[in-house]
């Protein structure tokens, strides 16, 4: 059976219209286009009925977007904070936990990279630029295109990251200003940047859980960025 893929949409609201959920076409095309079925998640839904929810889909991906309010990991509110929605946090909070009690697949980009390690009690560096002073530049957007290859990325030979894209060593795109501080329980970092910034995240001893900050649905011309969300759909099936 085609793997149905739990994908958490997030609330928009544009002047003049009523508000919406959605999630970024992109993303939609490289989960079909790597054998899944994806499903919109709005995060109206109530967080009770999440196991329920879950219980439906083979898979779960959290996407990019805004910043996570830093109430849910006991940081502090920094001016460069922005596209804060607590309703989204708590809902990606509670799907991630769930997703990973139930051993389901879970993938997380950028954002959701953050909010994985969050929902399993890590925090973040809430601003790059202004706590990290020996850090390079990540946030080459809007300035440039989404897909600039800005920096690359060491892989940990033998992860699981490592297998699924076939190397140690890749250039990516950088779209964030917040990275990964401390892991949250049984999260393991598998890649950084040179300047030492979090990169990737996987988890020993579960089925797949994995995590990136760089944005491979941008880079999918690059067939180890295309691997990633291959990866995805299989351990989604192999689930089943």
């Amino acid at each position: 059976m085609t793997p149905r893929i739990a994908l958490a949409a997030f609330r928009i609201q544009k002047p003049g219209s009523t508000p919406a959920y959605s999630s970024r076409e992109e993303l939609v095309r490289a989960i079909l286009a790597a054998g899944g079925r994806p499903y919109l998640l709005p995060s109206a839904l109530p967080l009770e009925d999440i196991p329920e929810v879950l219980n439906e889909f083979d898979g779960l991906f959290i996407s990019g977007g805004g910043d996570i309010h830093p109430d849910f990991f006991d940081g502090e509110m920094h001016p460069s904070l922005s596209g804060i929605d607590r309703e989204r946090d708590e809902f990606e909070l509670a799907l991630c936990r769930q997703a990973v009690a139930m051993d389901k697949a879970v993938l997380g980009i950028c954002r959701g990279q953050q909010m994985l390690n969050v929902a399993l009690g890590g925090n973040l560096v809430e601003d790059i630029p202004s706590m990290l002073l020996e850090a390079g530049e990540h946030q080459w957007w809007p300035n440039f295109e989404r897909g600039r290859l800005s920096h690359s990325v060491k892989l940990e030979n033998g992860s699981q990251l490592a297998d699924i894209m076939g190397g140690t060593e890749f250039e990516v795109n950088s779209l964030h200003h917040q990275s990964v501080k401390d892991p949250g329980e049984g999260l393991k970092v598998v890649a950084s940047a040179p300047d030492g910034v979090i990169e990737a995240l996987e988890m020993p001893g579960k089925h797949f859980v994995l995590s990136v900050q760089w944005h491979p649905e941008w880079l999918l011309d690059s067939a180890p960025m295309r691997q990633i969300f291959k990866a995805f759909v299989e351990a989604s099936r192999s689930a089943q």
